[in-house]
């Protein structure tokens, strides 16, 4: 058990997934024989340090990194003065230090954004000279340049014209044997180093020379013939001259760099780190991972986790877990195959990543403790090898948790108390629990003993969770759920699957009424659960959608707004300018007046007539649109209200302070309006504004009769509010208000709204011939 932890919870195919976006072998080898940090600040380090690199990623910027070998062992070959590196190596190098020198410009670039990877960076040594050595020395064929020294140039002219040479022999000979039928091939070969003539066996002798030998088949012997041996020796000779001078110019080579050996295996190791964390930055983004808020000792806050290896094969349900502080066991049931292991190893995967510095997925906002260890009793038990029964390996591994515990450690156990009598394997079981409870350890287990279910009901610092499962389907939905535990559904998939009526019903007999009814209450808290999760959903999504509307309407109404200011502000300076154009016109005919001996008050009247036209014009052009209006009254539910922008009374049903806004129904819709935009106005302004408008015909716009049957409770309640308010402003005297006898409730929300609305002067039931206690009459003021 306790090397398997990394197996049994996936985390060393989670490792083989990142290293397979590794550049380099030698962070391969680092990524896959990760180790945990000793404490929660290294960890999350190296996390901050993937994400900014998973968020560079993002932005369309890659680290400018390649593939390099670790030649750090040659490095080490090489330390003995006298040594040399071969050209291989040194090729090596140059790759190695010019990628240094690549990512040191790279981070002077986005060094703001590199803040947690500064350390790496700096500690690349710039090498520039020794990148210009090697630039001279080798080339991409790793073969060492003739300008490498003018020893090597000269010794390379000479094999140049030493080979020439021997062609033009080698022609003339082969020319000659090519007429005399010798050849046995058409070209030249070499053999032992030299160059030779494969002639037919038979014409061996034919040219006087030194026989090397012959094919396989004995058909072909090579010569090399006596004119060209002085000039093979001579070009073997400058071969090895060649030789000898590469081996002079790599240990020169090699002299100069050994000083700074520590300064390129420091290259090589920030190489390869900067490898590993772009690899699980390239993994963090393809699992859409995020960095977890790590504590001490503290909640488990699991958003839409997954187990990366399961999103691999199929579309999973993501894991949503929120556990206390003060909780530190959690006891997961429900059917086989529901997920409850799944969702445990995902809670256990989750925390060994965290231990190893690796970003998890799950969403912004989860939350997990730095655990010292994680302790596991997962999988088959059962040991061939060692003798050793299903449960007696359940127990040894148990003891083994037991002696390791801390207030820090994990502790997943899968099936607790199986593998013998259910009764002593409850008991058992609770008894780990309790001991693990006291140490504080975090506990998860699954398990289908119904003692522990009850177990987490009677515990304050253990909870119940259970996987969901839809009872009608008979299908696990793998949604997990913290609070109530949930039912195996033996029976019921048993049923499903093709057992006898029979079986079943005897089997529930041998349960026990008490069990049978404790299961069928499981199973309809979990279906009544459902339903009012997704009720739920459904209200979340109108109130989305109403919000939206909201929001829509609202901007829609300070366009129409604005758009009405400014057409004051236009009419206002059209007046104006109709005005002054006229000005002189009623000048002229107040001179005329004047002249035709008008009276002294004519004259004022017309004064005073001009001076009023030209003052409104002029209040007009003033007014703007104050974007904050201080309400010289404080708007509340109930109020009457006049809003920007609208014709007609509104009615505030319901007031947010914290956003200045109220719904206010008005012309027979409620919208939320901003404070700003309403304005407070006395009951009897807003009748005589009502009876002005309507008074024509107050019958068709306004019943006295107002029927509540079949209406929902709340629903019934707002009507009956808005019926009243549109009845007062009409200066009806009497209303009726229909709710029928039924269960009271409509009754009884009829008489105490009607007690607490002002304007209504007194109330009770309709005589007996005409509804009776079914119908109410309330006389308005």
């Amino acid at each position: 058990m306790k090397n398997d932890i990394a197996e049994i919870l996936g985390f060393d195919r989670i490792l083989e997934l990142i290293a397979d976006s590794a550049i380099s072998e030698s962070a391969k080898e680092c990524i896959l024989s990760v180790k945990p940090f000793p404490s929660k600040g290294d960890s999350l380090r190296r996390m901050q340090q993937i994400a900014t690199l998973q968020l560079l990623w993002e932005k369309g910027e890659k680290l400018p990194l390649r593939y390099f070998e670790d030649i750090r062992s040659e490095l080490s070959r090489c330390r003995v003065e006298g040594s040399y590196l071969f050209a291989g190596t040194l090729l090596e190098i140059l790759k190695i230090l010019q990628q240094g020198i690549e990512l040191t410009t790279f981070y002077k670039k986005h060094r703001d954004n590199l803040s947690v990877l500064e350390d790496l960076f700096l500690s690349l040594k710039p090498m520039n000279p020794e990148i210009a050595l090697l630039s001279r020395i080798v080339d991409e064929d790793t073969r060492i340049k003739d300008s490498a020294s003018r020893d090597l140039a000269r010794i390379r002219r000479q094999i140049q014209q030493t080979t020439s040479r021997l062609r033009r022999e080698i022609d003339r000979v082969m020319n000659k044997a090519r007429q005399e039928n010798w050849l046995h091939e058409e070209n030249p070969t070499i053999r032992d180093g030299r160059f030779v003539l494969p002639l037919r066996s038979e014409a061996k002798r034919k040219i006087k020379g030194i026989i090397h030998g012959q094919s396989a088949t004995g058909a072909t012997s090579y010569v090399e013939p006596l004119v060209i041996v002085e000039i093979n020796n001579t070009l073997k000779e400058l071969e090895i001259a060649e030789q000898d001078e590469i081996e002079r110019i790599l240990i020169r080579v090699t002299d100069t760099l050994r000083p700074l050996f520590s300064d390129i295996r420091q290259t090589i190791q920030v190489l390869s780190d900067l490898d590993f964390l772009n690899a699980g930055a390239a993994f963090s983004r393809r699992f859409r991972c995020t960095i977890p808020r790590i504590t001490d000792r503290g909640r488990v806050e699991l958003i839409n986790a997954r187990h990366p290896l399961l999103t691999l094969v199929k579309e999973v349900v993501p894991l949503n877990v929120s556990i206390k502080d003060n909780i530190r066991c959690v006891i997961i049931t429900g059917p086989n195959a529901g997920g409850k292991t799944v969702a445990m190893k995902t809670v256990g995967l989750l925390s060994m990543m965290v231990k190893c510095g690796l970003p998890i997925p799950a969403e912004s906002g989860s939350e997990l403790p730095f655990f010292d260890q994680i302790l596991i009793d997962i999988g088959d038990r059962q040991s061939i090898e060692d003798d050793l029964s299903t449960f007696t390996s359940h127990v040894l591994n148990l003891k083994y948790i037991l002696d390791k515990a801390t207030p820090d450690s994990l502790i997943l156990i899968d099936e607790l108390g199986t593998g013998t009598d259910p009764l002593e394997g409850s008991a058992l079981g609770r008894a780990v629990l309790e001991e693990l409870v006291n140490r504080e350890s975090f506990t998860v287990i699954t398990t289908h003993h119904s003692g522990l279910k009850a177990f987490a009901d009677q515990h304050p610092r253990v909870t119940n969770a259970a996987m969901e499962f839809d009872s009608n389907k008979l299908q696990a939905t793998y949604r997990f759920q913290l609070g109530l535990p949930g039912s195996s559904y033996a029976l019921e998939i048993s049923r499903r699957m093709g057992l006898t009526k029979e079986v079943i019903d005897r089997a529930r007999e041998l349960m026990g009424a008490d069990q049978v009814k404790l299961e069928h209450l499981l199973i309809e808290v979990d279906t009544l659960k459902s339903k009012i999760e997704k009720e739920n959903q459904s209200v979340e999504r109108n109130k989305k959608t109403l919000d939206k509307l909201i929001t829509e309407y609202e901007a829609k109404l300070t366009s129409i707004r604005e758009k009405h200011e400014s057409m004051d502000a236009k009419i206002a300076e059209e007046l104006e300018r109709l005005v002054n154009e006229s000005r002189s016109k009623i000048e002229h005919a107040v001179k005329d007046i004047r002249e035709r001996e008008a009276s002294r008050e004519t004259i004022i009247r017309a004064q005073k007539t001009l001076n009023s036209i030209k003052q409104s014009a002029q209040k007009k052009k003033k007014r703007r649109p104050s974007k904050e209006k201080s309400l010289t009254e404080e708007i509340k539910k109930g109020d009457t209200v006049n809003v920007d922008g609208i014709s007609g009374i509104g009615y505030v049903r319901d007031v947010q302070n914290e956003k200045r806004r109220a719904a206010v129904d008005v012309n027979g819709k409620r919208i939320w309006v901003s404070f700003e935009s309403l304005h407070k106005v006395h009951v009897k302004a807003a009748k005589d504004s009502i009876h002005s408008s309507v008074s024509a015909e107050p019958e068709r716009l306004m019943s006295f009769r107002l029927d509540l049957r079949g209406r929902r409770f709340d629903e019934a309640r707002d009507e009956l509010e808005r019926f009243l308010d549109r009845a007062l402003l009409a200066g009806l005297n009497q209303v009726q208000i229909i709710h029928g006898k039924g269960t009271g409730a409509l009754q009884k929300m009829t008489q105490e709204v009607l007690k607490n609305t002002r304007g209504v002067r007194k109330f009770y039931y309709e005589n007996f011939d005409k509804g009776g206690t079914g119908v109410t009459i309330a006389e308005l003021s």
